[in-house]
């Protein structure tokens, strides 16, 4: 088994999160929830309970954060708020229900307009906060503290009642996907497997890492093949890759900037936008992805009792829920698509590689795992046969997004046996076999171009 990290970005918080005045309940409840003693009989927490609702009325938390001093306090108290004193736990709940109120005032301005991403990315971003100030205040309760100041929703509720007409306005029918079920191949494909035999007279190759995706895995793994002798390096910003002769390859991992002039590149910049947009990557994929509506209101199309809703742009399994398809309308606001849910599936990440199969994963949730659970702790065994069919949708996704080397998720129904692209990744988790594979075939195909050349 290998453990294969995923493409990094913020994760995008909120999904399936109850209001937070639905989750309001008194200290001594929590502890007797877990099983422990009321308040009563144990030691009482020194400073505890100083707070209360009075002391926060009579402060200002309207204030935004100050940046310079209180930004940087907040994060370092943010940092160990699990081991706070009283007065400490006090200063960070005020910090965060002003950063809370902030958003709320933005959510309202944004809700004022008709720029449907800009509201929905509002309330994501609110609700990410109430994610954090509803775990912090859990904290709170259990060390006997004030955690109960009511926070005005209403903005909240308003913001999805018109994401929701804005939705309805959206083209109908199916965007992606079809009920024709396409010729598939049988049999399976054995991956080709090149020898990782490095030599001082490779080619360098710079693995383009914006700043804005987290990447220490990445990184980690890139040293470790780097150590090994293979000239592989990861940057943050092409300004840092050399010129050299013969000039070096780029392999650009999400970055939608500029390559430099003349670079050879894998994955334009073009290509890595479509990839990181779920509605236009979805309308490329077509009938190889799962049934998919981009109105709220077409979602009995999709045939399923569940449904997958989907942000137009989340990383790493993040803006996604499955929903029922019976449960209230308001929980689809904010989402840009609406897929079929196939709860019994088999799923693999195939690394395709200028149209070639450079590795292939079948990822594995840990036992038990029920099928609406889409982020679980997977485990990624290496494949080296798959089914045909997997392998066909994987080159063909990468070819219709628009990527030279991508990290495709392909699903099996193991009900009817066809094969579905979920998503080809311009940014994905590479394990240390998985750059060693990359790396082989690159340099392959790097020295059969300059012996053609020369």
């Amino acid at each position: 088994m290998h453990a294969l990290p995923s493409k990094r970005g913020g994760t995008r918080a909120g999904d399936g999160v109850a209001p937070l005045a639905a989750t309001l309940v008194t200290p001594t409840a929590v502890r007797e929830q877990a099983g422990a003693p009321p308040y009563e009989s144990v030691e009482p927490v020194v400073g505890a309970m100083q707070m209360g609702p009075a002391d926060f009325l009579a402060g200002d938390l309207t204030q935004t954060l100050r940046r310079g001093a209180e930004v940087q306090r907040f994060a370092e108290l943010a940092a160990r708020q699990n081991a706070l004193t009283p007065d400490e736990s006090d200063e960070l709940y005020r910090y965060r229900l002003r950063r809370l109120l902030t958003r709320i005032r933005q959510l309202e301005r944004a809700g004022a307009g008709s720029d449907e991403t800009a509201i929905s990315e509002a309330v994501g971003d609110l609700q990410a906060r109430l994610e954090e100030l509803h775990g912090f205040e859990t904290i709170r309760r259990q060390a006997g503290l004030f955690a109960d100041h009511e926070v005005d929703l209403s903005p909240q509720q308003r913001a999805k009642a018109r994401l929701l007409n804005l939705a309805a306005l959206r083209p109908r029918g199916l965007i992606a996907g079809s009920d024709q079920v396409p010729e598939q191949p049988d049999g399976s494909v054995r991956i080709r497997d090149l020898a990782f035999s490095p030599s001082p007279h490779d080619v360098p190759i710079y693995i383009l890492a914006p700043a804005s995706i987290a990447s220490g895995s990445l990184t980690q793994h890139v040293s470790e093949v780097a150590s090994q002798g293979a000239r592989i390096h990861v940057v943050r910003d092409a300004s840092e890759i050399p010129s050299t002769e013969p000039p070096p390859l780029i392999l650009n991992w999400g970055s939608t900037h500029t390559l430099p002039q003349g670079a050879i590149a894998l994955n334009q910049p073009d290509a890595v936008r479509i990839a990181s947009d779920q509605v236009e990557s979805i309308r490329r994929l077509a009938e190889l992805a799962p049934r998919t509506v981009a109105n709220p209101d077409d979602v009995g199309l999709l045939g399923s009792d569940r449904v997958v809703a989907k942000r137009r742009h989340g990383t790493r399994g993040s803006g996604k829920a499955v929903l029922a398809l019976a449960g209230p309308p308001s929980e689809r606001a904010g989402y840009d698509l609406f897929q079929e849910f196939i709860p019994d599936r088999r799923e693999y990440r195939v690394s395709v590689l200028s149209g070639r199969i450079a590795s292939a994963y079948v990822k594995r949730p840990p036992e038990a795992t029920p099928p609406d659970d889409l982020r679980p702790a997977w485990t990624f065994e290496r494949a080296q046969v798959i089914p045909k069919a997997v392998a066909v949708v994987a080159k063909e996704a990468a070819r219709r997004v628009g990527l030279d080397y991508a990290g495709v998720d392909v699903i099996e129904d193991l009900h009817t046996g066809r094969v579905y692209c979920l998503e080809a990744n311009s940014a994905p988790g590479m394990s240390q076999d998985t750059v060693k594979s990359v790396y082989a075939q690159i340099q392959q195909a790097l020295r059969g171009r300059l012996a053609r050349a020369g």
